[in-house]
């Protein structure tokens, strides 16, 4: 008889449950295997006061339920980002720093420029490996993520994301004899220095964030 599903909040599903199900997988290619013991908990973070809950990611079962599509998939990728915060929220096209959390730890943290809705449809760019009869015109990154999701979400991992809203900077500017006030971009400042305290603080990047910017590098 297979192993239940380990519920939230107790011990990780056991190594021989795991290296079943990833020796099973056709994308193990674009799987990072994760031992939750070993990774920070966002409960510890130090900063995780400034980050809320925006949305659960969850494997994406929707089905049509009308018409001659009934029954069918309602889409092809795999995976569901809800948001937990007001959709104009999620869907505006804002700063954020973002922390994806698996069981309660920090498996990935980034920035984004164009909202949390633009930033997790660039994950769904994953699904296009050629492992899945697809193109293969995806990011390194986003396959990682994506199929990474995929597979502990179909072990009965919970994965959440938190956020936190950057404050808009503002820069004036002269151009041929004209001054403007516009919006600075600063999300990849506040991404690098965020992910090197928390290697200071944890010995090590998120197991899914392994780049940060050099200009913003503190040691």
């Amino acid at each position: 008889m297979e192993e239940p599903i380990t519920p939230v909040g107790t011990k990780e599903l056991s190594q021989e449950r795991i290296d079943a199900h990833y020796e099973r997988a056709t994308t193990k290619k674009w799987i990072k295997k994760i031992s939750v013991q070993a990774l920070p908990r966002f409960e510890r973070h130090a900063h995780k006061e400034l980050f809320v809950k925006v949305a659960d990611v969850s494997l994406d079962t929707e089905m049509h339920s009308k018409g001659t599509k009934k029954g069918t998939k309602c889409r092809q990728t795999l995976v569901q980002f809800k948001p937990t915060i007001a959709k104009e929220k999620f869907h505006a096209k804002t700063e954020w720093v973002y922390a994806f959390v698996l069981n309660g730890c920090v498996i990935k943290m980034g920035g984004t420029r164009d909202g949390l809705q633009g930033r997790c449809g660039s994950y769904l760019c994953g699904h296009h490996v050629q492992e899945r009869q697809k193109s293969g015109r995806c990011s390194i990154t986003n396959a990682f993520i994506y199929n990474t999701f995929v597979f502990y979400l179909e072990l009965g991992y919970t994965i959440e994301m938190f956020a936190y809203a950057l404050p808009e900077h503002g820069v004036t500017i002269e151009v041929l004899g004209e001054t403007r006030r516009i919006t600075a971009q600063t999300y990849h400042a506040y991404e690098s220095i965020f992910l090197q305290d928390f290697k200071k603080q944890f010995g090590e990047y998120p197991l899914l964030s392994d780049n940060c910017d050099p200009k913003y590098k503190t040691e």
